[in-house]
């Protein structure tokens, strides 16, 4: 019997996730404020919205069918959820090492010329929730809720944990709490945005927990057309919402549930839309491949790339042609170092491994 092959689509639409990033950090740290205006920049604001939804639904979907595969080979379940538990913390020490590494790069010179207070400052950055938090706690509840029940059960207590998430947003958004790391999990204020960051487990997380539901219907063969039907659904469903409870400005951003199924209802399209590529593209689109499978790495790359200290004599300086350039060769940066990377992993597999002794 022939091993099942691998689903070109899922790396297909994680790498056009890591496009959207790319596109929307240089956007977002490089292009001047005069210039921020026009169709074209709200195009490609629109794209990299989907990129953390995307991650965050590709991370679910992902997750569920890995578990599948491993109890088609007979691992047991309670194996298994503990494989998953121990990759979720993995990245969430992933998430506050590369944080602490931002520091050390960006803050701690400071403290060589006594800027104390700067230094200081830069602490804060390290403790902040990003999307790789929130991908790493959402794993971890994905995997206590579907890995180990009946095959049913897990995918139905994935999306009423969803619904739930999505449903309290407001609630919580609305409540306020004093400064805390560990609130900030669960929700961000817009007041304290800039020393919190962008990203709380309401209703994010909920876009994980969706693409834990929906991993059913990935397996087997393609179903292009439901999932298309599927994302036009989400979409319709979350305009009635926003025209019955609508939220305006911040709030529908960060909280409304209108917002929430108009993303997820994308990232279900999207899914529907890879499917129906043709496998001849597969060597046409190496690279997307490479990128999707790399996803890790170039979400590393490209934060630092951008954000980092390299980049501080761009940072809000082009203009809009340039920064479509820009865009453009930051892709390919991304590229070259996931290549690099994955040929690095490739060496460290085919290296000989040292023959265990002879028994005496």
């Amino acid at each position: 019997m022939t091993a099942p092959r691998r689903k070109l689509w899922l790396d297909w639409q994680r790498g056009l996730a890591v496009l959207f990033m790319v596109e929307v950090h240089v956007l977002d740290a490089w292009l001047a404020p005069a210039a921020a205006h026009g169709h074209g920049f709200g195009a490609l604001r629109m794209l990299g919205g989907l990129a953390a939804p995307g991650f965050l639904y590709m991370a679910g979907l992902s997750q569920a069918l890995g578990d599948a595969a491993l109890e088609r080979k007979g691992v047991a379940p309670g194996a298994r959820r503990s494989a998953a538990l121990r990759r979720a913390l993995w990245l969430l020490g992933v998430a506050y090492g590369f944080r602490a590494a931002e520091y050390l790069l960006g803050y701690a010179p400071a403290l060589w010329h006594g800027w104390w207070d700067t230094a200081w400052a830069g602490v804060g950055d390290v403790l902040k929730v990003d999307i790789l938090n929130v991908i790493a706690v959402g794993l971890g509840l994905s995997a206590l809720l579907t890995i180990g029940v009946p095959r049913r059960l897990g995918p139905a207590l994935a999306a009423l944990a969803a619904v739930a998430v999505v449903l309290a947003t407001p609630g919580v958004a609305g409540t306020a709490h004093a400064p805390s790391r560990l609130l900030d999990y669960a929700y961000i204020a817009s007041a304290d945005l800039g020393r919190r960051g962008n990203f709380h487990l309401f209703n994010w997380v909920a876009f994980l927990l969706a693409g834990a539901a929906l991993a059913p219907l990935a397996r087997g063969p393609d179903r292009p057309l439901l999932w298309l039907a599927l994302g036009a659904a989400l979409l319709g469903a979350g305009l009635g919402l926003d025209a019955r409870a609508p939220l305006r400005g911040d709030a529908f951003w960060r909280a409304s549930p209108a917002w929430f199924a108009m993303r997820l209802g994308a990232c279900v399209a999207l899914t529907g839309l890879t499917q129906l590529v043709p496998l001849v593209a597969e060597r046409a689109l190496r690279w997307l491949t490479v990128l999707g499978r790399q996803s890790l790495v170039g979400y590393i790359a490209s934060v630092e790339l951008t954000y980092g200290g390299l980049a501080r004599p761009l940072r809000g300086r082009l203009p809009f042609p340039a920064t479509i350039a820009a865009i453009v060769a930051m892709v390919g940066v991304t590229w070259a170092i996931s290549v690099a990377w994955e040929r690095l992993q490739a060496r460290r597999r085919a290296r000989p491994r040292p023959a265990a002794p002879a028994p005496a």
